[in-house]
């Protein structure tokens, strides 16, 4: 059974979403001197690929470890996006027509494949192409409880006051996973599995999302 990664690695510098806290890592102790090598790591709790949970825009919304580890393992349907060519730094907003045909009922794991990837370590990564609300609510209505992109987030970046479809997915008590690579490489249907570390009371956390045949 081949397993895809669609994790980006995490590595010291690496790119975040704006504002977010840098990747650092450092020695704590060395097999040497100490006789274990232990590194001493930071980072964001939406470093990489990872998960927001409800908490991370909604008071009162489930923290990662109150979220039903089932929600992030099965079956996937990856919808690929028809984007734009990059000519300009002006994001493309996608709909429903930019999907091809939506089936009627979607299993609660729901990607969209823009291609974007490509660019989490160039400038371009903050002009994504992003959800409107409309499609939002309609992936929502058709099945979908799990939202994943290959882009910093299903809002645009570029204009960070807008997080309607954060406001939308998470307020109705659903995940977004984030910074995934390689859906454009998936066929339509794969299994998928998306799971965060145990994190007590926090609003994310880093995944490591695989995919393989359903």
């Amino acid at each position: 059974m081949k397993i895809i990664d669609l994790s980006q690695p995490i590595t010291s510098g690496m790119a975040v979403y704006p504002d977010d806290p840098q990747v650092t890592t450092a020695t704590a102790l060395n097999i040497d001197d100490d006789g274990a090598a232990v590194t001493r790591l930071e980072l964001g709790t939406h470093t990489g690929t990872h998960l927001d949970a409800p908490a991370h825009k909604i008071p009162g919304g489930r923290t990662v470890d109150q979220l039903d580890l089932t929600m992030l393992d099965g079956d996937a349907c990856i919808l690929h996006a028809q984007t734009a060519q990059v000519e300009s730094l002006k994001e493309q907003q996608l709909g429903a027509s930019d999907l091809g045909a939506l089936p009627e009922e979607l299993p609660r794991i729901v990607c969209i494949a823009t291609g974007w990837d490509q660019y989490f370590h160039a400038a371009l990564r903050e002009h994504h192409p992003y959800l409107s609300l409309e499609l939002a609510q309609e992936l929502w209505r058709r099945g979908a409880r799990v939202l994943g992109v290959d882009t910093l987030s299903p809002d645009p970046t570029s204009e960070p006051s807008k997080f309607l479809v954060h406001e939308f997915w998470l307020g109705n008590d659903g995940v977004i996973v984030e910074n995934l690579r390689q859906l454009t490489e998936l066929p339509d249907r794969v299994h998928m599995t998306m799971l965060p570390l145990p994190l007590t009371g926090l609003d994310g956390s880093p995944v490591r999302a695989v995919a393989r045949d359903a």
